[in-house]
């Protein structure tokens, strides 16, 4: 560039304006073209009546609910299994050994798509500790989420087995103050190791006052991205490289994932965390694959693609397969 003097370069700045500038001056996004979409397949808003795939309550209709999210393309599995009975009609959260239901449910979809899915499963159920971390133990999950507002003579050991286990403790974090807790209780005490995995989940219906879920109201788009931006920052100000995932839950559904893809984050979508397909609307998901489908594709409109169970896996720190 010549330098002219102060008249003559105004003069010239008149002569050639252009109001838009080049595109290319815009950087880029930083946006990953990748995204991990989890599933959580228990339906859990039907009071245990069955309504197809939105509700499955037994055994073989479970394993079919995982096996179609699984083959069109989700990277990891959320287990819980409600009210699920097996052919002898036992209930597998009530008369079986976790680690025994955990297998039921776990076989059929391992003979199938053996490690083509990450096992996400849940360390709660049990009558003695060694019970509900004996899932984890045994080697059957690979990731499981954990509150750190449960009770610490609890979520403490827990975390702790789940590292010492190899599997990836998933912080299930439901409001701003329990993100604080996971770090004053996992994080500066060493207790988690990096990268920290966080799985948002706020807006859930709630009806009493003393729980994990509660204080969270999500009435509107902007209450929910005003809570979003508030937990994402407080995450990202304990550490910027930590992997977060957001789920679809409540009346928020899918809108809520759409934010997170925006904001370059992961995502858990399925029918145990909200029922509805629409928040302006009554109309109830089918499935868990419709729920799946829809925001793959919207995934997809904004520039990013499902990645795999290994992707997943290197993500989150754990050995592919």
């Amino acid at each position: 560039m010549t330098p002219l003097p102060l008249w003559e370069a105004a003069k010239r700045e008149l002569e050639e304006y252009q109001f838009v500038s080049s595109s290319d001056v815009q950087p880029k996004w930083d946006v990953p073209e990748k995204i991990a979409i989890n599933c959580a397949v228990s339906g859990r808003f039907t009071d245990g009546a069955s309504t197809g795939g939105a509700n499955p309550n037994n055994l073989e209709d479970y394993v079919d609910e995982a096996s179609r999210v699984i083959e069109a393309g989700a990277c990891g599995v959320h287990i819980d299994f409600t009210f699920v009975t097996d052919a002898k009609g036992r209930r597998l959260d009530r008369d079986l050994r976790p680690v025994d239901a955990y297998t039921e449910v776990l076989t059929p979809l391992k003979k199938r798509f053996g490690n083509d899915f990450v096992p996400n499963l849940n360390v709660l159920n049990g009558t003695s500790f060694e019970m509900c971390v004996e899932p984890a133990k045994a080697g059957l999950a690979e990731a499981a989420p954990c509150a750190p507002g449960h009770p610490d003579a609890f979520m403490v050991p827990a975390v702790t087995a789940l590292e010492e286990f190899g599997v990836k403790p998933e912080l299930a974090v439901h409001s701003t103050g329990e993100i604080e807790l996971a770090k004053r209780k996992l994080i500066d005490t060493g207790i988690l190791k990096k990268p920290y995995n966080w799985l948002i989940l706020y807006g859930l219906p709630f009806n009493v006052g003393r729980s994990l879920v509660s204080g969270v109201s999500v009435n509107n788009a902007q209450d929910m991205a005003q809570h979003m931006f508030m937990m994402v920052d407080q995450i990202r100000k304990i550490d910027p490289d930590s992997i977060i995932s957001v789920c679809a839950a409540g009346r928020a559904t899918l809108y809520m994932t759409t934010l997170a893809t925006m904001l370059g984050l992961h995502i858990r979508v399925g029918v145990e965390d909200t029922p509805w397909k629409y928040p302006n609307q009554d109309k109830l998901l089918g499935n868990n694959l419709e729920m799946f489908e829809m925001a793959k594709q919207i995934a997809e409109l904004h520039g990013r693609t499902t990645g795999d169970a290994n992707y997943y896996r290197t993500l989150v720190g754990l050995p592919t397969k």
